[in-house]
């Protein structure tokens, strides 16, 4: 019986390094009234002003994924665009030498996640070459409401340049998809609930061994087995406790108990959790649990190779 060819590894693509763009929630950290007005109760903030606690400074959340590819090529996939891109892109890409975004994968449609589209523009006026935005139907939805012009260019006034983004819509939210050849995992899970108690969905995303859930408030049983096995798994741990919407910290910690992964990253901070005393924390439970859980930080990078 003839062998059946199996595929070169080294002809696939390998995701190289994650960078945490932004590790903070919507409104960012510093909160400016705790840092303008006379808040004593807001350490984080004040903190986060200074050198020894910048790691609390905390833009929108969002994730590069640099992708290497047997011709030598780096392809930058992006996880989320929200009201915070322009800064984190000017901060992160100048620094890392990134000069293009091949990709955009959007989580839900939250102005965290989003409201930073319209200024990919000027990467695809650059680029010359459209970007492919993957993203559920219920999200294509919202960016067909906030910015009719990036999903119809008929809708544009004339007034300056607009964006060429290519949506496409994840039909099959448990099916992977192709994204710039590496296979891509939707991981749907929950994030609060409508003002009329209606679930809210959360769109996560499984490659490489990473599981990229950065606002979460519970993972339902049929997404568990989607996540098991993995290497790294970032996760949403708002503060130290629970939240309608997110994980709190010890929320989040007890799913790593559960699934142990080599390495755990929490994302997602507000201004009431403080980040040495996340590490703190992260060094009792290595040594009484011998789990690693990180808390990420704006700039930081993740070496997958």
């Amino acid at each position: 019986m003839p062998m059946v060819p199996t595929e070169n590894p080294q002809s696939r693509p390998r995701v190289r390094e994650l960078i945490f763009l932004g590790t903070g929630t919507s409104g960012s950290v510093p909160n400016i009234p705790c840092v303008t007005g006379n808040n004593p109760r807001c350490k984080v903030c004040k903190l986060s002003m200074t050198d020894a606690g910048r790691k609390n400074r905390r833009l929108n959340t969002s994730l590069l994924v640099r992708v290497g590819y047997p011709d030598g090529r780096v392809r930058n996939i992006l996880i989320d665009c929200g009201k915070t891109f322009y800064e984190s892109a000017r901060d992160e890409f100048t620094k890392h030498n990134i000069h293009t975004i091949d990709a955009v994968l959007l989580t839900h449609g939250h102005a965290d996640a989003m409201f930073g589209l319209d200024d990919l523009r000027s990467w695809t006026v650059a680029q010359k070459s459209s970007i492919p935005i993957f993203c559920d139907s219920e999200t294509l939805q919202t960016v067909s409401l906030t910015f009719p012009y990036l999903v119809d260019t008929r809708k544009a006034t004339g007034s300056g340049e607009v964006p060429s983004l290519t949506f496409n819509v994840i039909e099959e939210p448990f099916r992977a998809f192709d994204c710039l050849g590496l296979e891509i995992q939707p991981l749907r899970v929950e994030h609060g609930t409508y003002s009329d108690g209606r679930l809210f969905f959360f769109t996560g995303f499984r490659f490489a061994g990473v599981s990229y859930m950065s606002d979460c408030s519970r993972i339902p049983e049929q997404t568990r087995p989607l996540i098991a096995g993995s290497r790294i798994i970032v996760l949403d741990a708002l503060k130290w406790t629970s939240h309608m919407s997110h994980f709190g910290y010890w929320q989040a910690l007890d799913e790593v108990r559960h699934f142990r992964p080599e390495r755990a990253i929490f994302t997602g901070f507000c201004h009431s959790i403080e980040h040495s005393e996340m590490e703190e924390q992260a060094r009792k439970i290595k040594a009484e649990e011998d789990l690693v859980v990180d808390p990420a930080y704006d700039g930081m990078v993740v070496s997958l190779t």
